[in-house]
């Protein structure tokens, strides 16, 4: 009975501290729903910018007038 409950309690920690990783690494998004115009696309970017990320079109071929076809790509940060 000792062993089942030693291998859930090690394998929810580990789960835990995977998601924690992965959540702090990955801050890239996608700007959201709407039509694309320039004061828009301007305040995204310069938001971007301030996360330390660039605003870039996707390029799976979507539509170019939509907000959900431009991404904040922000670098991962390596961790020592």
């Amino acid at each position: 009975m000792r062993r089942p409950l030693v291998l859930a309690l090690t394998g929810l920690v580990l789960m835990s501290t995977g998601a924690c990783a992965s959540v702090a690494e990955d801050r890239s998004y996608s700007l959201g729903r709407g039509i694309v115009n320039y004061d828009e696309l301007r305040r995204a970017g310069d938001k971007c910018q301030a996360e330390g990320g660039s605003l870039q079109a996707k390029m799976d071929g979507g539509d170019p007038a939509q907000l959900s076809n431009y991404t904040c790509v922000i670098p991962k940060v390596k961790r020592p």
